[in-house]
């Protein structure tokens, strides 16, 4: 199963919880930002976990047994406002050996307004293990009817840092990490946004208040391949995939000097509207950023 296999009915997934919507929610265009999103995500798979464990949760955590993430994705099909009451469905799409999926359903009021993925795997000690039976039991209690799973591979070129143009640094902070010391998935999920706003911003000359309206990606796919520490100043790179008459898909890659430690997918609208209605559009732009290799 993926985000884009439609689920319209907050009845069709297992659980179902109701996020409060934040001032801090909103981005500059006045709706509910995607690093949001992932947020909601996060609060919602912690809910089905803690409702499956109890306080063994918090034990397993002491002694470093849990689930790690490693990927996730969102994908925005309508405009999500502050105002309404958003709800969001979740169950698990698939159940591997080390690895378990879920997918998400996010509504505002009765319609479908964002989907989502993610992929955790099961660890002791920092280790990547097999599932517990008692935790492939769980699972099996939210599991949605009929799912499957696939994951993204990524071609070994994304791994080169040289082969994304845009470069944009990042500082970790203190207050980005988790109860694991190291920065949680929404802060990285983050970090990508922003570096495709900085790219678009430097396309527009630097306008005060940052990109314009409608250029943040709809989707947006993080794939986690190691931990990332504090403190730490890493390179989060950008590269133009592919564009066409309404969309710009962007490769983006975290590097820790010369290794990789994350990629990104996004897609979204590269012509848009200024404040003054006129539409300006920024394929030819952003032809000098194809990514490389």
């Amino acid at each position: 199963m993926t985000s884009t296999e439609i689920r319209p009915d907050p009845a069709l997934y297992p659980k179902v919880f109701e996020p409060t919507a934040r001032y801090s929610d909103l981005d500059p265009s006045r709706r509910i930002g995607r690093e949001a999103l992932v947020r909601w995500f996060e609060d919602a798979r912690v809910a089905v976990e803690l409702d499956a464990f109890g306080a063994d949760l918090a034990d397993r955590q002491r002694a470093r047994v849990g689930q790690l993430l490693v990927s996730v994705k969102v994908d925005v099909i309508a405009p999500l406002r502050i105002a309404g009451r958003y709800r969001v469905g979740i169950g698990v799409s698939h159940i591997g050996t080390k690895s378990f999926s879920y997918s998400y359903g996010v509504f505002a009021g009765d319609d479908l307004v964002a989907t989502g993925e993610s992929t955790s795997v099961y660890t002791e000690g920092g280790v990547t293990t097999a599932i517990p039976a008692d935790l492939r039991e769980a699972l099996l209690e939210v599991q949605l009817p009929g799912a499957g799973h696939g994951r993204v591979e990524f071609e070994p070129s994304r791994l080169v840092r040289e082969n994304y143009p845009f470069r944009y640094d990042v500082r970790t902070r203190f207050g980005d990490l988790d109860t694991n010391r190291h920065v949680n998935n929404v802060a990285l999920a983050g970090w990508y946004l922003d570096g495709l706003a900085e790219l678009h911003t430097d396309v527009l000359g630097y306008p005060v208040g940052g990109p314009l309206d409608g250029l943040e990606p709809s989707s947006l796919h993080v794939e986690y391949l190691a931990e990332v520490r504090f403190p730490g100043i890493y390179q989060l790179r950008v590269g133009l995939v592919d564009i066409d008459d309404t969309q710009a898909r962007y490769a983006c890659g975290l590097f820790d000097g010369r290794r990789c430690i994350g990629l990104a997918d996004a897609v979204g609208a590269h012509s848009t509207h200024d404040t003054d209605g006129d539409q300006v559009d920024l394929g030819a732009a952003l032809q000098p950023f194809r990514m490389k290799g």
